[in-house]
């Protein structure tokens, strides 16, 4: 016997311990990709007979009783979706008190029991195919859009058990994964009351935990380090909860920090921004939520934090809205942190109705509605340095504000001004609140994630230390060097600056909340090119 024969019949004889987990596909529907995930909505039994083709699109409709209000619910279903085509009208499931199907099908959703499952499917297209184990299954079609931004890590789909799987489509790239996204129609039957945010696509930092998926925090030895996590936080999970659709994890700047796109982003690619000549700076910390929402127009909502302008900065400079709420307004359990006393969930969008209509349904009961609006704008110094075309712009808008509000305009308004006139401290805020904010988040991080990433790393990799990018590595060491006591001076200095701020700057209104509206040029209208170098941290 050849040698190969008797390793054959050795492999016969064993009991192989490798078994197929999922089946996860990618098809094409009239040119077009889509995405089938591992987790059918339901599988039929082994009683049903086979299917015959790979997979079968099909349609069930709910409202069939006339031909004017089939026309007319495939009309909405093509303005509103990029997933629904003519092709998922070729297999019609009729569903109602009687269920009337085509020949194709009729075998599989007249069996015994089916009705019940039919019932439980919202109006819509739909996918009939094999599952893991060869039985006929019904998935959710997800279409795969290209990102030519190279926002994100990877695409995620959430199961039923809560947790998210990778979407592990696999189609010509240049490094952008495809991001799969669910049909908008399945969400026109829900309930708008229970779920103000279905059929809502939103990206989110890759620091926010979710449950399933390995977390980078931007860095490949924190990915390395840490397993899948078990938890998915309070603040991602209360989007499902209203509906919303995770769809995938954005790039981010090394542990939300402060980078360059050009030298210190080491680990990973940083994303592109579409204005402008394509290579200008995108900004950060929440660099791929900027980007991707400027960029891709089937993206809804990117979640992001700011801290020190990890929001606001990326809004401005890839054209976008952007909010960073009060801290606390929502949970941070379960993101990983650049400064509790400053961190805070914030989100992108391009619509300014989408923006307040999700910043409503997220923050709910955080936030409080006043029956006016502040009577007083304090405008900003810092307006006279913009160039002259940001001065065109910025200029018409805040008089529109002024006139809209019927405020009374401060104008070259300057907080140092003010708080050395009335703070009583003895010391100029730029020199007082000098260290204060890089101390805070330096020092924390450092304890709370740095120090540990070395020790868990060393532990796995005999003795090494991670790789940390440049800009980290700078702050972490100078987090470091500062020590708990130089830490909690700098709680102090900044507890004193916000009772300050509230008793003589954003000073309190029963009516308005605040007094007064701060008006400042977070961009000053000049470019800036991912391209230029800096020469150190």
């Amino acid at each position: 016997m050849s040698w190969a024969a008797i390793l054959l019949s050795t492999l016969l004889g064993l009991r192989a311990n490798a078994r197929v987990a999922s089946v996860s596909r990618t098809l094409f529907i009239n040119d077009t990709p889509y995405y089938l995930p591992a987790e059918p909505l339901f599988t039929f039994g082994s009683d049903t007979p086979n299917i015959t083709a790979d997979a079968l699109p099909f349609t069930v409709l709910t409202d069939f009783t006339k031909e004017s209000s089939i026309k007319s619910t495939i009309a909405e279903w093509e303005a509103v979706d990029d997933i629904f085509n003519q092709d998922f009208m070729k297999t019609i499931v009729l569903r109602g008190p009687f269920v009337n199907v085509s020949e194709d099908v009729a075998s599989f959703f007249n069996q015994s029991g089916v009705q019940t499952v039919l019932t439980a499917l919202p109006a819509g297209p739909y996918v009939l195919a094999r599952d893991a184990s060869g039985l006929p299954a019904i998935y959710p079609p997800l279409r795969l859009h290209f990102d030519p931004s190279q926002s994100f890590y990877k695409s995620t789909f959430l199961k039923s058990d809560g947790s998210y799987d990778v979407v592990s489509a696999s189609l010509d790239t240049d490094s952008s994964p495809y991001i799969a996204v669910p049909s908008r129609v399945h969400a026109l039957a829900k309930n708008k009351t229970h779920f103000p945010l279905a059929g809502f696509r939103v990206s989110v930092k890759d620091l926010y935990f979710m449950k399933g998926l390995v977390t980078s925090a931007g860095n490949r030895a924190f990915y390395s380090t840490y397993p899948a996590r078990n938890t998915t936080g309070p603040a991602v999970t209360r989007l499902t909860d209203l509906g919303a659709h995770m769809v995938g994890m954005t790039k981010m700047v090394q542990f939300a920090n402060g980078d360059r796109a050009t030298a210190d982003w080491v680990d990973y690619h940083a994303p592109f921004s579409p204005r402008g000549d394509g290579n200008l700076e995108p900004s950060g910390s929440s660099t791929g939520a900027g980007t991707s929402i400027a960029t891709l127009d089937w993206l809804d909502v990117s979640l992001g934090s700011d801290t020190g302008g990890s929001v606001r900065l990326p809004a401005s400079l890839n054209g976008v809205y952007g909010i960073r709420p009060s801290v606390g307004a929502i949970s941070l359990d379960e993101v990983l942190p650049l400064s509790p006393v400053l961190d805070t969930a914030g989100y992108l969008t391009r619509d300014p109705k989408l923006f307040s209509r999700f910043g409503k349904a997220w923050y709910a009961e955080a936030f409080q509605s006043y029956p006016a609006f502040p009577k007083n704008l304090l405008v900003s110094e810092d307006f006279v340095s913009v160039s002259d075309a940001a001065k065109d712009i910025y200029n018409p808008w805040i008089e529109k504000l002024r006139t809209f509000l019927g405020a009374n305009a401060v104008g070259n308004y300057s907080i140092e001004d003010q708080w050395n006139a009335s703070s009583g401290v003895g010391s100029e805020l730029a020199v007082y609140v000098n260290e204060t904010y890089s101390t805070l988040v330096a020092y924390y991080q450092w304890t709370n994630v740095g120090k540990p990433l070395f020790q868990d790393y060393a532990a796995k990799n005999g003795g090494r230390s991670p790789h940390i990018n440049p800009q980290v590595r700078f702050r972490w060491k100078y987090g470091e060097s500062k020590g708990p006591d130089a830490y909690a001076a700098e709680l102090m200095k900044r507890e004193t600056f916000e009772n300050w701020t509230l008793n003589n700057f954003l000073t309190e209104s029963a009516d308005s909340c605040s007094q007064n509206i701060y008006l400042y040029p977070i961009n000053s209208g000049t470019y800036s090119s991912r391209e230029t170098y800096y020469s150190s941290p």
